[in-house]
């Protein structure tokens, strides 16, 4: 049996993979998007829209160094909040 606290850190880490995956495809989106509105003439959206993608990065650089530090609170966090959403009271 693998003792809860290895687990806990090991879905910590799974949380940091995800967040990877997910930072990068925030990215893509939020460029892709800021072109489009670019060609079609609507500066201060594009400009709105990159505005919000640097901040976003900046977020997931942030999330990424305390899952890092803290595998065990981040995956009981991840976990709690799952448990509040799929709890049916």
């Amino acid at each position: 049996m693998i003792p809860v606290a290895l687990k806990a850190g090991s879905v910590g880490l799974r949380i940091l993979r995800t967040l990877y995956g997910a930072k990068a495809k925030i990215s893509k989106v939020s460029k892709a998007t800021s072109n489009l509105a670019a060609k079609k003439g609507l500066t201060n959206t594009s400009k709105f829209i990159t505005g919000v993608s640097k901040k976003t990065h900046k977020g997931t650089k942030l999330a990424k160094k305390y899952i890092k530090k803290y595998p065990k609170s981040s995956a009981a966090a991840g976990g709690a909040v799952a448990w509040d959403i799929l709890d049916n009271d």
